[in-house]
């Protein structure tokens, strides 16, 4: 079936989520000395690496986001021995400056500008449309989208096949004419498969399929290898 569009994925597939993460809590450190006193920057960011871990599995199963902010920095300060009442400025510096972090995906901006001079391309992605949308704006993106699907504005998160559905109805496809890109085999990959796109996965840590039964279309290690596929 002929690719009429290319749906992304927003984490891990354009925006370098752990690296803005990296950066931001090196600011977080700079800007809070007297919290963070006598703590090393390697575990403070392995401490918040592991609550956003916890946090966001739980976020996937379904749980309101409502509160999942704010439980995520108070397990990173319970991790740290830390006190749970600075959780809410923790939250507010890292909801203002993470999506700001520009750390795009090596070969994301110039992939999405080359496919949009001769194709559609959209986004679909599990988040929060605060944070989302800025990441958008601070990778120039945004305006060259001509969908993006955010599962809180929606109220589906992949891997639901509705939210899949919902983006190909909006660009007026057939999910079969649709292929979508992302990083996470259960998240994306099961998904978009499961909906009838077809399915890319971007694996860029090399690791096996969580499913012999659901395949991916194709297979690529870095974004820089995509054009070969629209090329066949």
């Amino acid at each position: 079936m002929k690719i009429k569009a290319v749906l992304f994925d927003l984490d891990e597939t354009l925006f370098d989520r752990k690296l803005a993460q990296k950066a931001v809590l090196a600011l977080m450190m700079k800007q809070l000395p007297e919290m963070f006193a006598g703590l090393a920057p390697d575990p403070v960011l392995a401490a918040f690496l592991e609550s956003d871990r916890v946090t966001t599995e739980v976020f996937n199963l379904g749980v309101p986001s409502d509160s999942m902010r704010n439980s995520r920095s108070k397990l990173f300060l319970q991790l740290l021995g830390l006190n749970e009442n600075h959780a809410g400025v923790i939250t507010k510096m890292y909801v203002k400056d993470y999506p700001t972090v520009k750390t795009p995906v090596d070969g994301a901006v110039p992939l999405v500008k080359k496919l949009s001079k001769n194709m559609t391309v959209g986004v679909v992605s599990n988040g929060l449309p605060d944070v989302q949308y800025t990441k958008l704006e601070t990778l120039g993106l945004r305006d060259l989208f001509s969908c993006i699907v955010l599962s809180e504005e929606f109220g589906v998160r992949k891997p639901d096949a509705r939210i899949f559905h919902h983006a190909a109805s909006l660009l007026k496809l057939q999910p079969s004419e649709c292929l979508y890109i992302g990083d996470s085999y259960p998240i994306d990959i099961i998904g978009a498969k499961n909906a009838g796109l077809q399915a890319c996965w971007l694996n860029r840590e090399g690791l096996k399929p969580q499913d012999e039964n659901i395949r991916p279309d194709f297979v690529i290690s870095k974004l820089q290898e995509f054009g070969a596929i629209l090329e066949h």
